[in-house]
Formats: C-alpha cells, structure tokens, sequence
C-alpha cells in the first residue's frame, strides 16, 4: 500500500471516529512522510490529547516541529516525551529522542526511573505500560507465542479490550484476511503500534 493509500485509509479513520488514536498517530506518520508538516503537527497534537503518554507522538511531533523551524517547541516536546517514555520503559524511542535533541546540539535530559508511592493502594502491584495506570493484568497470553507473553506481562485488561475494538477498526478498513501472512503481519504491526510495543 503506497503513502497515498495509506493517507486515504487513516484519514478516513480518523474522520469517522475522531478519538481513534492509532488513526491519528498513523496519520501523523504518513503525513509527515510527504513532509505535510502543519497536517502531521495537528494530527500527532490530537493524539497527544487522546493519550499523552505515547511516546511515539512525542518522537514524530518533535521532529515536525523541528523541521517547520520551531525549535524551541520542538526541543520542549522531545524532553516531555523522553520522560514518558523512561518511565513507560520504551528505551527506543527515548534514545532516538535524546539523539534528535544531540543534533540540535542540546544535552538531553537523563530521567531518573520513577518509583512507586508506597502509600498508593496497590503501588507494587502492575501498572500497564500503555496507560501507566495500576489496572488488572490479563489473566493469560492472548497468543501462544513471546508477543502473547509480552502482551500479557505489560499490558492491562482496559487497554486490551481498547485494542479489540479497535482490531475491528483496522482489519475492516484495509479488509484484512487474517489466515494470510500479510494480513497478520499487517494486524501484529498495527497491534504493537496501539500498545507501544514498537519501541
């Protein structure tokens, strides 16, 4: 599916359910791919409203920024979204943002791991690393592979029912046949990118 294809399906997505946060990131991404700066901007800032805990959209709104000469706004996002993601334990893309911030010749900012409130209810429990809420952990994998276990280790029952209603979103719209490799490949793509289990 080329970049205008794949504008085509997110902006319908987006358009047709406005708090559809993996349609806007994706958006956002492809947007910013054909250098349609001020569209991935809004488009990566709705995300952010929706979740502001994803530190992907922090990553890609940075860089936007960054390319349309707003610097300073582009540096201040990046250093917002290397805590979230040190928090969240998203090593990836905190270090392509502290790398992004070396470039524009700043030294990012080294976050220390949070930890816990001990007079939290249930602070040495589980905290999802999508929402970074204290919810209930699946009971058990939802596949029977590393990615299920991964899933189930990180992943609380909340934002995987998200998922599910969302799956339903994503194989309609590019009529995923999921008993192909491409259409799982695509399905497992689109799933990691909505849990943050890309970085």
């Amino acid at each position: 599916m080329d970049s205008q294809e794949r504008l085509r399906v997110f902006t319908n997505m987006a358009e047709a359910d406005p708090t559809n946060e993996l349609a806007h990131f994706s958006l956002g991404k492809v947007h910013l791919e054909l250098e349609h700066l001020a569209e991935a901007e809004g488009s990566l800032r709705r995300v952010l409203e929706l979740n502001p805990r994803h530190s992907q959209a922090h990553r890609l709104l940075g860089e936007a920024l960054l390319r349309l000469g707003r610097r300073d706004e582009g540096i201040h996002v990046l250093e917002e979204g290397i805590s979230v993601a040190h928090e969240k334990g998203e090593f990836q893309p905190r270090n392509q943002m502290q790398e992004a911030l070396r470039r524009e010749g700043i030294e990012p900012p080294r976050p220390e791991a949070t930890k816990p409130d001990p007079t939290r209810e249930g602070a040495k429990g589980f905290t999802c690393r999508r929402c970074g809420k204290e919810n209930a952990p699946l009971e058990e994998p939802p596949f029977l592979n590393d990615l299920g276990k991964e899933i189930q280790e990180t992943i609380c029952q909340a934002c995987w029912r998200e998922w599910f209603a969302m799956s339903i979103k994503v194989i309609n719209e590019y009529r995923l046949n999921l008993l192909s490799p491409q259409g799982n490949s695509v399905y497992e793509s689109h799933m990691k990118e909505f849990l943050g289990l890309d970085g």
